[in-house]
């Protein structure tokens, strides 16, 4: 319920504003008045209200000194004027210093609800972008106090799960999926670094009769359809509003340092005790191997001593992060011997990409060794497939083929091209990855398919481009669009109606 502060020095008049907003706006309340503009001034930062309703006419300080002095200070509080002077001077003034409206006396309570309809309109985008950078800032640890953190996450309790699926997020801005972030509408906030994952808040007053536990295996049963495997966090206890930074930060540190590539898991950060994290250690026999297979250009050994690597590191369950570490310090052996062809900044991309797209740890080890140990014939192919025209036939298959699930690995078994490869087109042709491109494939028919077909529920749009999940599309939408799918009909519909 959004906050009003009421300035007002007749009683009449500060009754008469109080009852309309009482009576005539459901999601309003008054939490303070104030005789004149000064005792006004200093409540203001104690209450901090959302709206700030002044008379211009009132002792020691007027509403056109109170609006300029609050917005010099408060600069988020909305203002309106309320004032017997029809003055041209009085309303510039007010329009000055941003006031939303200026209405006259006697009030209407028909003006006044209109007003107060348009302001809630105003006061919902602004918490939604308020509660998003909130949100963001507390998973990425850049989160400071905020004065109105209370009333994006006004609730005693709330319920938090993390739920990745697949590896762990790109490095690359350029290549970074799409950010997500749940829609006005849904009850649960739900926010992603990119579209294949997911933190859960949930308010404790949403679960009755299911434990959180429970919830979330039912949100995890919606979402095996897209995905190879899954590493979910989770906090079965609830946790206060003012903890939830904090137990934020230890549930992605968490998936940092647990998840395993190809290993399905679910932790619950109650039950179990932080496990020191395993690092694979190359003894310097394995490494003087290597060293000797690269310069005796011992392709097919080299391959077959990185996949023994990766295979016994998949054995003994070693973390992303762990496998990222010595992936680097083979590729940094490569370096010393002047066998990679790309330069340091396309093959730390290269990495990127394949780990970000990585089913197994052996679908992995195969693509590690693309990079690292080109397949020849695919080079004597080179010549052919590395044309725009091959990536159009790329793309416009991944547009015919939209209601259907589709992947990297997909792409790469219908065009006969390893994962590597097919990163370097999407790097040389698009400049975003594909997982990005398809997602905007996907948003893109689906606008198409709204402006052709008004009246489809979402859920049926949904389907049609690839989502079985109507939230999870409504979230992607409004990601690329800037507007929910609901929101863009309404727009649409509007505009056929002007016309």
């Amino acid at each position: 319920m959004y906050q009003v502060f009421i300035a007002e020095d007749e009683p009449a008049a500060l009754q008469h504003l109080c009852t309309i907003i009482k009576i005539k706006c459901p999601n309003f309340q008054v939490t303070g008045t104030a005789e004149n503009g000064k005792d006004a001034l200093e409540q203001l930062g104690e209450l901090k209200p959302d709206i700030l309703i002044t008379d211009v006419k009132m002792p020691v300080m007027d509403g056109i000194t109170l609006v300029k002095r609050a917005k010099e200070k408060y600069p988020d509080i909305l203002s309106v004027i309320v004032s017997g002077y029809q003055e041209f001077s009085y309303a510039r003034s007010a329009l000055r210093y941003g006031v939303c409206d200026y209405i006259l006396k006697p009030v209407k309570p028909s003006a006044l609800q209109e007003s107060m309809r348009i302001l809630e309109g105003r006061l919902d985008e602004y918490y939604y972008g308020l509660r998003n950078q909130v949100i963001r800032d507390m998973c990425t640890g850049t989160f400071s106090e905020s004065p109105r953190f209370r009333r994006i996450f006004p609730e005693d309790e709330y319920y938090i799960a993390l739920l990745r699926k697949n590896s762990l997020p790109r490095r690359f801005v350029e290549t970074r999926g799409i950010e997500i972030f749940s829609i006005k509408e849904e009850q649960m906030m739900v926010y992603g670094r990119d579209e294949v994952e997911a933190l859960y808040i949930c308010p404790g007053k949403l679960l009755f009769h299911n434990s959180f536990y429970q919830m979330m295996m039912h949100q995890l049963e919606k979402e095996k359809r897209t995905l190879a495997f899954y590493t979910l966090v989770l906090k079965e206890t609830p946790v206060a509003a003012n903890e939830l930074p904090d137990v934020i930060r230890s549930l992605y540190y968490t998936l940092d340092h647990r998840l395993i590539i190809g290993k399905n898991q679910i932790i619950d950060v109650d039950q179990e005790s932080p496990e020191a994290e395993q690092r694979p250690d190359y003894d310097s026999v394995s490494l003087n191997r290597l060293k000797f297979l690269i310069k005796e250009r011992n392709f097919r050994q080299l391959e077959d001593e990185i996949l023994r690597s990766f295979a016994e590191w998949e054995k003994k369950g070693y973390t992303q992060l762990s496998v990222e570490e010595k992936v680097r310090e083979i590729f940094r052996i490569f370096r010393c011997e002047n066998m990679l062809d790309e330069s340091v900044e396309n093959s730390e991309y290269f990495i990127d990409d394949a780990f970000y797209y990585a089913e197994n740890m052996n679908k992995l080890a195969e693509n590690i060794c693309q990079i690292l140990c080109r397949n020849r014939m695919e080079e004597v192919q080179k010549i052919k497939i590395d044309t725009p025209e091959f990536f159009e036939k790329i793309e416009a298959y991944m547009k015919e083929h939209l209601s259907e699930p589709m992947s990297a690995q997909k792409i790469c078994s219908v065009f006969g091209i390893s994962q590597t490869y097919l990163s370097r087109l999407f790097r040389k042709y698009s400049r975003t990855s594909f997982s990005k491109r398809l997602a905007i494939f996907r948003v893109e028919k689906a606008q198409k398919i709204m402006e052709e077909n008004k009246e489809l529920f979402i859920k049926d749009v949904a389907s049609m481009v690839g989502f079985s999940d109507q939230f999870y599309f409504s979230r992607i939408f409004r990601s690329v669009t800037g507007v929910s799918p609901a929101e863009y009909l309404r727009e649409m519909k509007t505009n056929q109606t002007e016309l």
